[in-house]
């Protein structure tokens, strides 16, 4: 989908207004294809503060929801927070925006089509294989008495983390916020 067409399907009139926690979900959870400059021409008109509390707020919100014993994508998945929060908080050149836009690209496209999990039902059966958001879905669907699964996130993990680092200031002060 093109810009006018995400601003639509984000229910916006423009790009100032994203600034809500559905919005970003909508974004990232989206399951037709978007045009990687319709995200940047949304992100050049969003609040950089904004667009980095709602990458906060969504990541806190899967990471939540991942099952026990989780523990390797749970780490890859709080770096890549770590790493897209910092790259839109930091923008200083003028390639930076794009830089961002093209790993949220990657992201996206990653979390909600490319990745696979396998999911074992413990009832027995054959396993399942979904990419990380629709297994994140059904872990939670878990917790309110939906079906029981064993989650293999092996095949996830394969995400190349770009090499964008943060100062040593910047990370004491996500980890600080994130401790409040």
């Amino acid at each position: 989908m093109n810009f006018e067409e995400l601003l639509e399907y984000l229910d916006l009139e423009d790009a100032g207004e994203f600034e809500y926690f559905e919005a970003m979900a909508d974004l990232l959870e989206a399951e037709k294809e978007i045009e990687a400059e319709a995200m940047y021409q949304l992100f050049d008109g969003a609040d950089k503060e904004m667009t980095a509390q709602l990458l906060e707020d969504y990541f806190e919100d899967i990471l939540e929801g991942l099952p026990e014993n989780a523990g390797e994508i749970f780490s890859l998945l709080h770096q890549i927070k770590l790493s897209l929060v910092g790259m839109v908080t930091n923008l200083e050149e003028e390639g930076d925006l794009r830089k961002f836009t093209d790993e949220f690209y990657r992201f996206k496209n990653w979390y909600a089509e490319e990745s696979e999990v396998e999911l074992i039902p413990d009832a027995g059966g054959a396993p399942e294989y979904h990419n990380l958001r629709d297994a994140i879905a059904s872990a939670r669907m878990e917790k309110l008495g939906g079906e029981q699964y064993r989650y293999d996130f092996e095949a996830a993990l394969d995400y190349p983390l770009d090499s964008y680092v943060m100062s040593f200031a910047d990370l004491i002060a996500a980890s600080d916020e994130e401790g409040q």
